[in-house]
């Protein structure tokens, strides 16, 4: 599966983090870039941990069952309580149908763009309650 070519993919990694802590609560850490052993965030909520991979991908490449099955390894090897494949793109179906009653949610790219329209309606929300004190 190609990646975009112009994409950051650690950039695309904080970018997807920002969203899910904004959106789910809680908070994010973004794994370094080689030997996470394909994990790619960290998120922490009340509920516990979840374990993500994003994939930055051309939409007529589409994931397949691997990015779920290393999801699901680390999830029984750290004890997460669930995780998460995101792609700009979307989902073979034998990877949809892997994910079936693993607690690994799947999010494509238009999945993905309504996630960040909350996320931008929460951060605008937030602004909007602060009590800004005009300069003088």
């Amino acid at each position: 599966m190609e990646q975009k070519k112009d994409e950051d993919p650690l950039l695309f990694e904080h970018f997807v983090a920002d969203i899910m802590t904004t959106v789910r609560g809680g908070s994010s850490y973004v794994t370094k870039s080689t030997g996470d052993f394909g994990i790619d965030i960290e998120e922490r909520t009340e509920k516990g941990l979840y374990l993500g991979q994003v994939k930055c991908f051309n939409d007529t490449n589409l994931v397949g069952y691997a990015p779920i099955a290393i999801i699901h390894s680390q999830m029984v090897k750290q004890g997460a309580v669930g995780g998460y494949v995101v792609t700009t793109s979307d989902f073979t179906s034998g990877a949809r149908s892997y994910a079936q009653g693993l607690n690994i949610e799947l999010i494509n790219g238009r999945q993905l763009v309504e996630l960040w329209l909350r996320h931008l309606d929460t951060k605008r929300e937030w602004i909007a309650e602060q009590k800004l004190i005009p300069q003088v």
